[in-house]
C-alpha cells in the first residue's frame, strides 16, 4: 500500500472531517497545451471524490457517493452534471513510473459516471469510476499533501486553489522554502489556458496577485514572489512560502468560518461588511468577480466582457429577470458558456 492510500484510509494521518488528502503527483499535473483547465467548482469535486474513494482509490471499481453529499456550495443539477463532464473530459499529463522507468501518461481523470437521469432536490447516488492512469498513480504515489478542506472549498478562483496546491506539497519537504518554476511550467500548473494573459503584467495582474492574496487569506500559509529575468524579459517565478505564526492561522480559521460575503473587501482592507449584490446593472465589468466568471467560462478567443456584460443585461431585460435574483450568477456562467458572437 502507498503511502498516500494509507494517508486516505488512516483516521490517524488524517482528520477526515478536516482534511483532503491529496497525491503529490496530482498536485503536480500539469494541462495539456490546448485544452481547457479545470473549472473552480470541477477541481473541489476532484478532491472530494477521490477522498471519497478513500483506500479503494487503487481498485478498478465504481464508487458511489449520495449527491446530497457533494453539495459542497449549494450547485443547482445543471451545475453538478456540468462539474462532472469537465472531470470526464479535461485531459491531463501525469507521471508515472513503469518497468523503473518514468513515463508521461495522458488522460482524464475520471473515466465514467453514472447518475440519475433527472435529479430532484439532491436525490439519488453519483456513481463515478477513477482513470486508469489516476489509479496508477495513486497505487505508486509516497508523497501526499493534506489540504484543508474549508480552505479548499472556499476559495474563489481556480488559480488560487492551483497555487495553494503548489504550496501545500512543497511544505512538507524539509528545508524547502522556495522554488523557481519557469513561466510557462507555472502557467500549465496553475491551469492559465493558452492565448490567455499571455502579457506579464497582466499574468501578474489577474492571477499572481489574486491567487496569493486569496491564498494568503485563507490557507494559513504566507506566500510571496519576485520575477525571474532573462535578459529584458521575465522568463521564471520564485515562489516563496513559510506557515504563519499562530495569530496568522488564528485569523484564517476565523475567516473561513465566516460568511463569504465581503471576503474580498476584508482581504483588500476596505471595508468590514458589504451587501451581497447582483450583477451590476451598468457599466464596465472589467475587473472583479464577474470579469473572471466571464473569462472563466465564454469560449476562446475570449470576447470583450464588458461587451458580454451589455450582452447579457439585454438578454435579461427581455426575459424578464431580475439582476439582483438570488441565482444570478448561475444564469451568467451559462450564459457566457453559450455565448455567440
Amino acid at each position: 500500500m502507498s503511502r498516500t492510500i494509507k494517508a486516505l484510509s488512516d483516521s490517524t494521518l488524517a482528520e477526515r472531517e478536516h482534511e483532503l488528502i491529496a497525491a503529490g503527483e496530482v498536485l503536480d499535473l500539469r494541462f495539456r497545451d490546448g485544452r481547457r483547465a479545470l473549472s473552480l467548482r470541477a477541481g473541489k469535486l476532484f478532491h472530494l471524490l477521490v477522498n471519497i474513494a478513500g483506500a479503494r482509490a487503487v481498485e478498478d471499481v465504481e464508487h458511489k457517493v449520495p449527491i446530497a453529499q457533494l453539495n459542497f456550495s449549494h450547485l443547482e443539477r445543471d451545475e453538478l452534471v456540468e462539474c462532472v463532464r469537465d472531470l470526464v473530459g479535461t485531459t491531463v499529463e501525469l507521471r508515472v513510473k513503469r518497468d523503473g522507468k518514468e513515463e508521461v501518461m495522458v488522460d482524464p481523470l475520471l473515466f465514467g459516471v453514472r447518475r440519475p437521469a433527472e435529479m430532484y432536490e439532491d436525490a439519488g447516488n453519483l456513481v463515478f469510476r477513477l482513470s486508469p492512469t489516476l489509479r496508477k498513480v495513486l497505487e505508486q504515489s509516497n508523497h501526499w499533501a493534506a489540504l484543508s478542506r474549508k480552505a479548499v472549498l472556499a476559495f474563489e478562483s481556480r488559480f488560487s486553489l492551483r497555487l495553494y496546491e503548489i504550496v501545500a506539497l512543497r511544505s512538507g519537504l524539509e528545508r524547502k522554502t522556495s522554488e523557481v518554476f519557469d513561466l510557462d511550467d507555472l502557467r500549465k500548473r496553475l491551469g492559465v489556458e493558452p492565448k490567455t494573459f499571455t502579457r506579464w503584467q497582466d499574468f501578474r495582474r489577474f492571477v499572481l496577485d489574486r491567487a496569493l492574496e486569496e491564498v494568503n487569506q485563507l490557507s494559513g500559509f504566507t506566500v510571496t514572489w519576485e520575477p525571474v529575468k532573462r535578459g529584458r524579459s521575465f522568463a521564471a517565478v520564485r515562489l516563496s512560502w513559510e506557515v504563519q505564526d499562530a495569530k496568522g492561522r488564528a485569523a484564517a480559521a476565523r475567516e473561513l468560518d465566516s460568511s463569504s460575503i465581503g471576503r474580498r473587501a476584508r482581504r483588500e482592507g476596505t471595508v468590514e461588511n458589504v451587501v451581497e449584490a447582483g450583477f451590476p446593472p451598468a457599466g464596465p465589468i472589467s475587473y472583479g468577480k464577474w470579469a473572471d466568471i466571464a473569462r472563466e467560462m465564454l469560449p476562446r478567443p475570449t470576447p470583450d466582457v464588458d461587451l458580454v456584460a451589455t450582452r447579457f443585461r439585454d438578454f435579461a431585460a427581455k426575459k424578464g429577470i431580475p439582476l439582483g435574483r438570488s441565482n444570478i450568477e448561475r444564469i451568467f456562467r451559462i450564459f457566457c458558456k453559450e455565448w455567440k458572437v
